[in-house]
């Protein structure tokens, strides 16, 4: 589905996100509002929906507007909207945990992290998988995972080296379990390898993750 600035919607959700960013919530709010009752199509209603959800006190009202956005995206039914239901998911795990439903919330967690394939590359979507992270640990669900790793990680906080932490702990958090992500996993681990920077223990280490996650 192609997206088009100059749609009325659209314009308005983004007037909305300009007076949010200058503190005036009330006048985003409204916008937003004016969005949703200007929405003629699926489509629109998926954005209008999306942006009512922001900014509500009532987390019940969150919630609904965040199932709303949903279910109006299901009734698209276009593979050019994959990209937007980690979002969609995310949010919805979110207003399900202010709740203080954990079940439902680590449900929507786990499918935000199981379409986190659809995320563009860069910063949106690593923005969007690291919220998938977090919102799967605080919920008792495991994201993608290595306990060698984690030690080493752990190892090099405790010491503040921050070489293997540049090169590593970026693709390590925002790793979905994904082959795409694991890609990105051993690319980071290799180039860390590469520098001949960590003690021969951990560097065997290293490479001994590198060899299980290629396998």
């Amino acid at each position: 589905m192609n997206f088009d600035p100059e749609n009325k919607v659209v314009k308005l959700c983004a007037q909305g996100m300009q007076a949010e960013a200058e503190g005036k919530i009330d006048e985003a709010n409204a916008c937003f509002k004016q969005a949703w009752d200007a929405a003629t199509n699926d489509f629109e209603r998926v954005t209008a929906a999306h942006y009512c959800a922001r900014n509500q006190p009532n987390p019940l009202i969150n919630l609904q507007w965040n199932l709303d956005a949903l279910k109006y995206a299901d009734a698209i039914k276009e593979d050019s909207l994959k990209g937007h239901y980690p979002s969609l998911y995310l949010n919805i795990g979110k207003s399900y945990e202010n709740l203080g439903d954990f079940a439902s919330a680590g449900t929507y967690y786990q499918l935000a992290a199981d379409n986190a394939i659809y995320l563009p590359e860069g910063g949106y979507g690593n923005m969007l998988k690291a919220g998938i992270a977090d919102g799967l640990k605080r919920t008792g669900l495991k994201p993608f995972s290595n306990a060698v790793l984690d030690g080493l990680i752990s190892a090099w906080c405790e010491r503040k080296d921050l070489r293997p932490l540049s090169l590593v702990l970026s693709a390590y958090l925002q790793c979905m379990g994904t082959e795409s992500d694991i890609n990105k996993l051993i690319t980071a681990l290799s180039y860390l390898s590469a520098t001949r920077c960590l003690s021969a223990e951990e560097q065997g280490k290293v490479e001994e993750i590198i060899a299980e996650l290629a396998g």
